[in-house]
């Protein structure tokens, strides 16, 4: 199970954790904790900021008020477990003032950075594993730098699942499969380090991520393959549209490992593709959970190999792209214009999404983030091969994402560009998946909140049909 910082906000969230370990208190049982909310983008300022010592000074004083006002929310004043929750913070936040001191010395260098931000789940997951032995349970505490063994990409690192799963094998299936105890271990979300020792961190979607290659490696490790990974949010799960485009979206239920890549992929903030990464090859189911309802029995969202392939799944969107065209005229059938174009894009670190050529290769279309688009301009413009023989058209626009088996049909086509027809609005570039289940539409950006309510409106029957077949 992961918490995030949403479950982690004060004694009544503290207790609602208690009562889902009680729900599930058969089971074997892992807790990923986030760091306490706000707290990641407080350690990162502070890092940003060393040379301004009043900054640095105030920041460990609001982090130490922080974690002092939730120690003494939870726990009865000079407890056993008050009292090593406190001496972990004054040791941790001492720990945490000799890395800034280094940081203003040497520069804030990228593993300097994820340092800095290991911070936060240390202390929450510390001062979770407390509360929970406070409460009678038995719990230890593990950090996920013991355990996590990554690349050396710093700031978004990949696990080694050799290594890790050595490290599983010997700190964690001991605890899981000793029949003379339940322990509940508590490890720190976000975290792990590189073969040399430095700590690193997993990136956007971290946390999660924890969970999901603890899962896989106990599955590859463990005696017991029967694993579920629970994700604890602040919403019923992955929901077919933004509810502030139709007010009235469904809960999607049920959807398999690439569906649910393609819609978290596209705007969905709930979940981050590359968690399903660590566990679909291994069928390991994921549910998504409202924290706030935890005895739920059919409104959560379950990523699974089971799906319904007579549905849409969903509609999700990137509100803020640029296409950029790429095109020449004199350069037809010349190979590797592709090849030179992601050159310049890697060698500036720029990702490209929904590539679209034509089949003359005349023009080259690809889409970037709005904050990078100049970036991406600037780079083909300096590059002398684009700038000498290609015109380079850009354009702010939108794009859509209908996810679904459904959308392999003709019919269901027809009836979006039908759709769409009825408010004029034209689609300049557009992509299916070699796995048929979905399709992306490239629009002008004005042009978003009518395209979604009209493709929903005309689709609302596949939608509803999911709805009232789960009911």
């Amino acid at each position: 199970m992961k918490f995030g910082g949403s479950c982690l906000v004060d004694r009544s969230a503290f207790k609602k954790i208690l009562k889902i370990l009680e729900l599930y208190k058969d089971e074997k049982k892992i807790v990923v904790a986030s760091a306490f909310s706000g707290i990641t983008e407080l350690l990162l300022s502070t890092a940003q900021n060393v040379n301004n010592s009043r900054i640095i000074e105030d920041n460990v004083a609001i982090l130490e008020k922080k974690h002092f006002s939730m120690i003494e929310q939870i726990f009865k004043a000079d407890t056993e477990y008050y009292i090593k929750a406190k001496d972990w913070v004054d040791e941790k936040l001492s720990d945490l003032e000799d890395a800034f001191a280094d940081i203003k010395e040497f520069g804030l260098e990228p593993y300097y950075q994820d340092l800095i931000l290991s911070f936060g789940e240390i202390l929450s997951t510390y001062i979770l594993n407390q509360y929970i032995l406070s409460k009678g349970l038995e719990s230890v505490y593990i950090p996920a730098n013991k355990v996590i063994i990554t690349n050396d990409e710093f700031n978004n690192a990949y696990p080694f699942y050799k290594l890790t799963n050595e490290r599983t094998r010997r700190l964690i299936i001991p605890l899981l499969e000793n029949p003379k105890k339940d322990v509940i271990i508590c490890i720190t979300g976000f975290i792990g380090r590189n073969k040399i020792g430095y700590t690193t961190t997993l990136g956007r979607g971290g946390s999660d991520y924890t969970a999901t290659i603890l899962a896989r490696s106990i599955y590859e490790v463990g005696i017991d393959k029967n694993i579920t990974v629970i994700l604890w949010k602040d919403v019923d799960g992955l929901l077919t549209i933004n509810p502030k485009y139709v007010p009235q979206s469904t809960l999607i239920r049920n959807l398999d490992y690439n569906e649910a890549k393609h819609i978290a992929n596209f705007g969905a903030k709930i979940l981050h593709p590359k968690c399903l990464e660590a566990i679909e090859k291994k069928n390991i189911p994921l549910e998504l959970r409202n924290f706030n309802k935890p005895l739920q029995k059919v409104d959560f969202t379950k990523i699974s190999v089971l799906t319904d392939k007579n549905e849409i799944k969903g509609i999700s969107t990137v509100e803020d792209a640029v296409i950029i065209t790429v095109i020449s005229g004199s350069l037809v059938d010349v190979p590797g214009v592709l090849a030179k174009i992601f050159k310049v894009m890697s060698k500036n670190s720029i990702s490209v999404s929904l590539v679209a050529q034509s089949a003359s290769e005349i023009s080259t279309s690809f889409i970037v983030k709005g904050p990078e688009a100049q970036k991406a301009v600037d780079a083909l413009n300096s590059s002398g091969y684009f700038s000498d023989f290609f015109e380079i058209k850009f354009e702010d626009v939108a794009i859509i994402n209908i996810t679904g088996f459904k959308i392999l049909e003709n019919t269901t086509k027809a009836i979006i560009f039908q759709a769409l027809e009825k408010k004029n609005i034209r689609v300049k570039a557009l992509t299916q998946s070699t796995e048929e289940l979905n399709l992306s539409l490239v629009i002008e950006r004005e042009d978003l909140v009518d395209a979604i309510k009209v493709i929903h409106d005309d689709l609302c029957e596949d939608f509803e049909a999911e709805k009232l077949d789960k009911n």
